[in-house]
């Protein structure tokens, strides 16, 4: 199985966080897993390691600079409440103060990083979007990846039930006969504006979630869940799953102490995870 994951960072945020997660997997994860940074006008690269690349997604993707310019002035795409004339509106009432669920224009970057990658990967098997801010604390095996990443399934996300899923680890099977179409289709839903169209939100999660569901009624493909399907709890459902094994994932102002908290985890019944908190890294946690 050849894996490549792809990442992508806010600018200014290399330091704080990135540079420790591309570090990670470049020594962590299989030694034949090539990392791709998707980077917004950076001068130069910034490291270079002979299985890392560096794309300025700005100059790969035209069609998310004609996105971002042509709603970066419209609050209301931005996640805001100020509604404008001729500008897009939210489904139902408006609330009262604005939301990240709501942001088309930030989350689109990680879109079509994700759909630049799906179609400039020929040889890989796999493309892995994993989130700038995660850090891989041990080795992990092969088998692992091929575990979690099965040969019939289009997708491998961390489910939340009711709500979308976590999308800092999501697995696109290049071999799965429908991935062209889901990329096609995931990038006209900002092309063509569709994602206003969503009455969920406005998130790459949130847009992934719309087709994954309507790939699964519609072709009835296979997506494989290692979040809620598998029987994991918890709001921090990355580490409370199969991938806390190997990761951790600053999520939120998680990102200020460098890493996730005791009380993210849940009591696990699955055997091959009840002990996460076992390893050496998770012991450190205040």
């Amino acid at each position: 199985m050849k894996i490549k994951v792809i990442t992508s960072y806010k600018p200014g945020t290399w330091d704080q966080y990135a540079k420790k997660a591309v570090d990670s997997v470049l020594k962590h994860w299989p030694t034949d897993t090539h990392v791709t940074v998707y980077h917004e006008a950076q001068t130069q690269d910034i490291f270079e390691h002979p299985r890392l690349e560096w794309i300025d997604v700005h100059q790969a993707q035209p069609e998310l600079v004609k996105f971002k310019n042509k709603y970066k002035d419209d609050p209301v795409a931005n996640g805001e409440i100020q509604e404008i004339a001729n500008g897009v509106r939210r489904p139902g009432p408006m609330p009262s103060k604005g939301s990240f669920q709501w942001n088309a224009v930030r989350f689109a970057n990680k879109v079509f990083c994700v759909t630049h990658a799906l179609s400039n990967s020929n040889g890989y098997d796999y493309v892995i979007w994993l989130d700038a801010d995660t850090y891989s604390f041990r080795d992990m095996p092969t088998s692992f990846l091929q575990e979690i990443l099965p040969r019939d399934s289009l997708l491998t996300y961390l489910g939340r039930g009711g709500e979308d899923p976590e999308c800092g680890f999501v697995g696109y099977n290049l071999n799965h006969p429908e991935v062209q179409n889901l990329n096609s289709d995931w990038e006209n839903l900002y092309i063509n504006d569709g994602i206003f169209g969503l009455t969920s939100g406005w998130t790459d999660c949130s847009s992934l979630i719309h087709l994954s569901n309507k790939y699964q009624k519609e072709k009835n493909i296979k997506i494989n869940d290692i979040g809620h399907a598998s029987g994991v709890k918890g709001h921090h459902v990355f580490i409370n799953s199969v991938l806390g094994l190997y990761m951790d994932h600053f999520k939120g102002k998680r990102k200020q102490s460098g890493t996730s908290w005791k009380k993210d985890f849940w009591p696990q019944s699955k055997a091959e995870i009840k002990n996460i908190t076992q390893l050496d890294y998770w012991k450190k946690l205040k």
